[in-house]
């Protein structure tokens, strides 16, 4: 129960790092990526929870498979909304040439 607390944590701290990365992303000129600074800030919450957990007498094979699963899948989640392909501004899709033409 508490691996799918903190996956959906995770998750939840995706969607903030996006909204304030959007925000500031209207603001100021330079292009914030919220993906990418959630996806190492989790990562140093995992292993430091990892850390904790093995030092609280859990076993290192345990602990390392529980917290693979909750850094992979809001990690996960972040890099394909990175990579997705956005939509322009107008609303208008990118029309490309057939190769047969």
């Amino acid at each position: 129960m508490r691996t799918l607390f903190a996956v959906l944590f995770g998750i939840a701290a995706l969607f903030v790092f996006l909204a304030v990365a959007s925000i500031l992303n209207k603001r100021t000129a330079r292009s914030v990526d919220g993906a990418r600074w959630f996806i190492w800030l989790w990562l140093a919450a995992t292993v430091i929870d990892f850390m904790v957990g093995v030092r609280a007498g859990h076993g290192v094979a345990l602990e390392l498979g529980v917290h693979a699963l909750i850094f992979a899948v809001p990690a996960a989640l972040a890099w394909y909304l990175r990579s997705r392909p956005r939509a322009s501004p107008e609303g208008e899709k990118e029309v490309r040439p057939s190769s047969d033409e």
